[in-house]
């Protein structure tokens, strides 16, 4: 299929994370098949969120309120129909949400599913005040449009997870419907993991963490929907008192987590290091990454800790825990029981990190290298 403009969707944000680097790929990734590429965004900066896409890449920024959420939402998706009346594209590609495209990746997940899984940790109540709220009530309007709009071609999700979601939300035929799982960039990766065992004496030294202890790492902004809780739960739990947690993010409510924490006897194995700009050191540092996710499409720390050579303890409902084998990781069988997650928890320690373990770890995701992953879904495109 001979295809001369594309146009990407994808509404600006904050800072560049995952979804805003996936982005840049793909733009580059059709203007290597010749293609002409436009974004449509709400930014006009390109890094972040993209600072991959080269300057023949045309950024478009559309003017959207700051505020409310879902008038800047229903904003954003009115002007690229009107900007798309006078551009015509062969293919547009949306990221975000928006109810007309020929191809759409569901990075995000399903918003339906997404909210269904607050009741586990919010409970019912918040689950129906959710849905009478109009941010909410505009995603899932829109999301309903895209996943149905006969005019879509081909729905790219990152997890098997979020295939039978749509399924189970939407009227789609599954046809249309072809999981890539995240890339990672393997190669880019390689010299922080070759020189990771030099490297955890240092960060420990500065971080003043005991080189000695098994590390367990945490990564994610959003602690509740990540699963912080039932982590911390059940490290309180475990006989063994050489583990320390290294909990790498955000959340509004920190000071909850660390006043957890002590309650639970765990002041010290327990460390909150908040936003970093830069977590390659302590993958670095740590023998297994933690993410007991109650929703994760595909949480891109998976593949990441995983190319640094960690053993991973994921929860079902991250959509990355697919990837995993009992060489390479450990699933918790039920995030609503602590004895389930103790159990893997306890699993996953005996993996400390070795430089033959690490070895095994990152070669058994080569496959999922960054660019066989986005050339993958440019020629699923183009076929």
């Amino acid at each position: 299929m001979k295809v001369e403009k594309v146009v990407l969707l994808k509404s600006g944000v904050k800072n560049a994370g995952g979804l805003e680097k996936t982005a840049s790929r793909i733009a580059a990734g059709f203007q290597e098949y010749g293609a002409n590429v436009s974004i449509l965004t709400t930014t006009t900066r390109r890094n972040p969120p993209f600072g991959r896409t080269s300057n023949s890449i045309a950024l478009h920024a559309l003017k959207t309120p700051a505020w409310p959420s879902f008038i800047r939402i229903q904003q954003f998706d009115k002007q690229v129909q009107r900007w798309l009346q006078d551009n015509p594209a062969d293919i547009v590609f949306g990221m975000d949400r928006n109810k007309h495209q020929t191809h759409i990746r569901a990075g995000n997940g399903v918003h339906a599913a997404y909210l269904k899984s607050r009741i586990a940790t919010e409970g019912r109540f918040k689950y129906n005040v959710c849905l009478f709220n109009p941010l909410h009530r505009k995603i899932l309007q829109i999301e309903k449009e895209a996943f149905e709009n006969p005019k879509l071609k081909k729905i790219f999700t990152n997890s098997h997870m979020v295939k039978r979601e749509i399924l189970e939300h939407y009227a789609v035929n599954s046809a249309k419907i072809s999981v890539i799982h995240n890339g990672v960039e393997w190669e880019e990766m390689r010299e922080d993991f070759t020189s990771w065992p030099e490297q955890k004496r240092a960060f420990c030294q500065l971080f003043n963490l005991d080189p000695d202890h098994l590390h367990l790492l945490f990564i994610g902004n959003g602690y509740l929907r990540k699963g912080l809780t039932p982590l911390l739960t059940a490290l309180s739990r475990l006989q063994r008192k050489d583990v320390h947690l290294s909990i790498v993010g955000k959340d509004r409510h920190q000071d909850r987590y660390e006043a957890l924490a002590n309650m639970l006897g765990l002041r010290s194995q327990v460390r909150f290091f908040g936003s970093q700009t830069n977590v390659r050191p302590f993958y670095q540092i740590a023998d297994v990454l933690a993410i007991p996710s109650f929703y994760d499409p595909f949480a891109n720390v998976t593949v990441e800790a995983l190319a640094m050579g960690l053993f991973i303890l994921s929860s079902k409902t991250n959509g990355g825990s697919e990837i995993l084998t009992p060489q390479t990781g450990a699933i918790i069988d039920e995030l609503h029981s602590i004895e389930s997650v103790v159990a893997s928890l306890e699993q996953a320690l005996l993996h400390r990190k070795t430089k033959e373990s690490a070895m095994i770890q990152r070669s058994a995701i080569e496959h999922l290298d960054y660019g066989k992953q986005i050339k993958q879904l440019i020629e699923s495109c183009l076929a």
